[in-house]
């Protein structure tokens, strides 16, 4: 092979050279493609209030012990302390009416007042209040004759604080220890006169409380 001869061939081979380099660097281009925007990262997450705020735990509240209940803000298990003296309580028997429609039942309840310079305490519970009514002479109520569930309960009264009772209601029937389950009738009506006492325990009421009946 002569001289020129390879030098013609030496031209085609860097030639092909050439042309498999820009093939290459054409191909890498199309890949990679530099001239378009690349994908922008995504945003960061900004946390919810929901999921960034601490749970606020609401406030339960705690139970506090109560007194037992009684009719005159007292309590069963209350120890007595400088008992009453007769002459220092008032009691007032009450009505919630002077005067009753035919059929309407009546509901009877006291205040109890010290009128004592001294706190003093009673028993003023159920077992031992007394609720009589008389028409003139007669007695035909007494609460004492069908009570039930009855209990004692002591009770600090202070000076010049009334204290009333809730009131319990009688059916106009009269009462009688053979009849608390019996059907009773009505006792005499058509304006006829009543009388409330009350006693409690020791200790009595000065003056009854008039109603009518009609």
């Amino acid at each position: 092979m002569t001289a020129k001869r390879r030098a013609a061939v030496r031209r085609r081979r860097t030639l092909l050279g050439l042309v498999l380099v820009i093939a290459v660097a054409a191909a890498a281009l199309l890949v990679w493609r530099p001239w378009e925007p690349g994908e922008a990262p995504p945003p960061a997450t900004a946390p919810s209030e929901s999921a960034s705020a601490a749970p606020v735990e609401s406030a339960t509240p705690t139970p506090t012990p109560t007194t037992p209940f009684t009719p005159i803000g007292g309590s069963p298990s209350a120890a007595p302390g400088e008992p009453c003296a007769p002459e220092a309580v008032r009691i007032t028997p009450t009505t919630d009416h002077s005067t009753y429609a035919a059929g309407e039942p009546v509901l009877l309840s006291f205040t109890i007042e010290n009128t004592g310079e001294s706190a003093c305490s009673l028993n003023a519970g159920t077992a031992v209040q007394e609720y009589e009514i008389r028409t003139g002479d007669e007695v035909v109520y007494r609460y004492t004759d069908c009570a039930a569930d009855v209990q004692d309960n002591m009770v600090q009264l202070e000076p010049a604080t009334p204290q009333s009772t809730v009131p319990i209601e009688w059916d106009r029937t009269p009462s009688s220890i053979e009849t608390c389950t019996a059907e009773r009738p009505q006792v005499t009506a058509g304006g006829a006169a009543y009388s409330l006492s009350v006693r409690v325990g020791d200790y009595a009421s000065a003056e009854s409380r008039q109603f009518i009946l009609e």
